[in-house]
């Protein structure tokens, strides 16, 4: 008679296997493993990029600063000094120099000197004359189209620039005509 085959149900089988883990058991620890490396995101690698574009940023903000303090501290004092700015086709305007940038000066307060004709008797009689120019320092302002503000003055045209002294006959007739 033929053997009858021995059936093992579940829990017999489970102590019949070896005590190692078991080969599903590993399989299902591995695709978890898998899974959570998967859904892991990766610190970003720092490229040569993101040290550059730091590096500008901060160099453009430096800059920043080093052009708002030049720009502040080329700034006139609030007591501006008359000056004498001479410019290349002969003119020369007594004035304060109110601000300055690249292309321009900008000066306020402007005065020239313009020669006017008077005659002048030779003999006591007064039969004779004789016309002399003299010079009359004017304030910028009189003339026929009345200009008003600052007088802009192109740098390229601009000669030399200097500081007239608090003692000399410009500032003496300036005083005098703002004092009338």
């Amino acid at each position: 008679m033929p053997k009858a085959k021995k059936t093992l149900n579940s829990k017999s089988a489970a102590k019949s296997r070896p005590t190692k883990t078991s080969p599903v058991k590993n399989d299902e620890q591995t695709l978890l493993d898998f899974e959570d490396f998967v859904s892991r995101q990766q610190a970003p690698a720092r490229s040569p990029r993101g040290f550059l574009t730091g590096f500008f940023l901060l160099a453009i903000i430096v800059l920043g600063a080093l052009l708002i303090y030049n720009w502040q501290s080329n700034r006139p004092a609030p007591e501006l000094r008359f000056k004498a700015v001479y410019l290349e086709n002969g003119e020369v305007y007594y004035a304060k120099v109110a601000r300055e940038d690249a292309l321009n000066i900008y000066l306020d307060e402007v005065y020239y000197i313009q020669l006017q004709e008077q005659l002048v008797p030779l003999d006591e009689e007064g039969l004779e004359t004789e016309t002399i120019s003299v010079p009359i320092l004017l304030k910028r302002g009189s003339e026929l189209h009345q200009p008003t503000g600052w007088m802009q003055v192109n740098r390229n045209k601009v000669i030399a620039i200097e500081e007239i002294g608090a003692d000399s006959e410009i500032i003496k007739e300036i005083n005098r005509q703002k004092s009338q």
